[in-house]
């Protein structure tokens, strides 16, 4: 909403080309605070459980994960002993003045991850018996978020040379 109360400002104060030069610099802003604080998250399906941390996309088979704990964060072992903390994913709340106690997990958060561990052992129940590691683990990258980001970086770049840079 700030944003986008700076923009429209821009465009009342100083028309389309001036907002045109200043948009970039608080849409990278946007976009900092979009990738730290929400692109992180967890998804399940009956295949494999995808974990995207930051802009890194891990998507890993049920049959390649040998545990699921939740100390702090979700943490999958895989059967080749690595390891993936979900930061998107349920977190165990612990308050700053006291240690972390599982029997004050909210029941919904509980309930997200036993929805996992569900998915997990319905996963590794249905594989088909004798296909070892069932797929590999695959990794990748957040591309719609990087393109984003080179294109507000061109973006910046373009409105700094248009200006003549910082004086």
């Amino acid at each position: 909403m700030v944003v986008l109360f700076l923009l429209g400002d821009a465009v009342i104060r100083g028309g389309w080309g001036e907002t045109l030069l200043l948009a970039p610099w608080p849409l990278l802003a946007l976009w900092g605070v979009y990738v730290a604080a929400f692109a992180s998250s967890l998804a399940i399906d009956d295949e494999a459980i995808t974990v995207q941390n930051i802009l890194q996309l891990v998507r890993i088979p049920w049959g390649r994960v040998s545990d699921l704990q939740w100390p702090w964060q979700v943490q999958i072992t895989m059967d080749d002993d690595a390891h993936v903390r979900a930061i998107g994913g349920p977190l165990q709340g612990r308050s700053a003045r006291r240690p972390g106690d599982p029997a004050q997990t909210p029941a919904g958060t509980r309930a997200q991850f036993d929805a996992i561990e569900r998915a997990w052992h319905a996963g590794r129940e249905h594989a088909a018996p004798g296909t070892g590691a069932q797929g590999a683990v695959r990794r990748s990258w957040d591309v719609p978020a990087l393109v984003a980001l080179a294109v507000l970086v061109v973006w910046a770049v373009i409105a700094v040379l248009v200006t003549g840079g910082p004086s």
